[in-house]
């Protein structure tokens, strides 16, 4: 029989004791933050405590010094197993683990739901997103109608909805309005100009199948934060590096087409479902893990997957899905960046920027 357990475990390194009466040579104990090793000892520092209670001569102690120092938010995490043994040694239960995760992401994100979980994300950092979705929909919490589109959502990370934006589409009014709020100087502008404009994209925008599929993911009315027009042949990335976001596991993109020429999106399938920590132990939620997030993705040879809009069609990005736009520069792709209401943007609580803001009937409102 093999006993052991760890005594301390901090930032620094663990310590703790391993024995076993046929061990013939001290074992060699490993810890490891989601696969990757950050230290090793061997257990055989001597322990008067444990040779008093018959653990041979005492000699069965460790004390395992981390190679790098490792934030208390990711120890909960850590894990410490003899090697060629297929045993986890208990980690002290003092509770206070959990408490350490949860200050530790809520000091980096002031504004994050703590509704959820973690993070706040319902679709995206919960493995029992479908059972939730078919629980949601059995007790009237969500409507039936959307569950295919929302499964769609969880499945692949981003849904397509065709005609959409019908009858209209996107016309060439919608085009200038755009143009007037992306603009480099759009706040030099008269506000006079910029509010209509942005009354008019929310109109865009803010049809009842958007607007009920948002709702239904955020379980809050949506909120646009982020307005640009993109072309050309963007870098892969994530929602999560294109802003500071106080909650970026609570966000989705909202992607329209051109009336003159298709726009093309490439995304790397099933990036949505990659862990939330990478081999260097930060989450994917912060602009340095979503870097990692997209290296990995790129190393480990995900197959990248395309679809086209047009001027009817809507696609909605869930956060964690690297993708990119590929749109010419004369038939641009507008991206909508939403968050929940309840969430606020860390630039909007400064009180050092300006903003102009348009709300719809819907409920869902637009702020740039």
């Amino acid at each position: 029989m093999i006993r052991g357990a760890i005594d301390r475990l901090d930032g620094e390194g663990a310590v703790g004791w391993l024995y076993g009466a046929d061990f013939s040579t001290p074992p060699l104990v490993r810890a490891f933050l989601h696969h990757d090793l950050i230290g090793e000892s061997l257990a055989n520092v001597h322990r008067p405590d444990l040779e008093n209670v018959g653990f041979g001569d005492g000699h069965c102690g460790f004390e395992i010094r981390f190679e790098r120092p490792i934030d208390p938010s990711y120890l909960s995490f850590v894990t410490v197993k003899p090697q060629d043994f297929d045993l986890l040694l208990p980690v002290p239960t003092g509770g206070a683990g959990y408490l350490d995760l949860i200050n530790a992401v809520l000091s980096g994100f002031a504004g994050a739901g703590r509704n959820r979980s973690v993070l706040g994300g319902l679709w995206t950092d919960r493995t029992d997103a479908p059972q939730l979705l078919a629980g949601r929909v059995a007790v009237g919490a969500c409507a039936a109608d959307l569950q295919p589109a929302l499964q769609e959502l969880l499945l692949n990370g981003v849904v397509v909805m065709h005609n959409a934006l019908a009858p209209t589409g996107v016309t060439s009014k919608d085009i200038a309005n755009i143009r007037t709020v992306t603009s480099r100087g759009a706040f030099d502008e008269a506000d006079g100009k910029l509010k209509p404009a942005l009354t008019a994209i929310a109109g865009l925008l803010f049809r009842e199948p958007v607007v009920r599929l948002l709702r239904a993911a955020f379980d809050d009315h949506p909120v646009i934060y982020l307005l640009d027009s993109l072309s050309g042949d963007a870098s892969f990335a994530q929602l999560s590096s294109i802003s500071d976001l106080p909650s970026p596991a609570e966000c989705m993109a909202i992607y329209v087409g051109h009336p003159h020429a298709p726009v093309r999106i490439d995304m790397l399938r099933g990036s949505h479902e990659l862990p939330e920590f990478g081999a260097t132990g930060r989450s994917r939620w912060t602009p340095g893990g979503a870097d990692d997030l997209a290296q990995f993705a790129n190393e480990a040879g995900l197959s990248i997957e395309s679809f086209e809009l047009d001027a009817l069609d809507v696609a909605i990005v869930g956060p964690g899905l690297v993708h990119r736009v590929v749109a010419s520069s004369e038939a641009p792709a507008l991206r909508a960046v939403a968050s929940p209401r309840r969430v606020t943007p860390t630039r909007f609580l400064s009180g050092d920027t300006s903003w102009v803001e348009s709300g719809h009937v819907s409920g869902a409102r637009i702020r740039i």
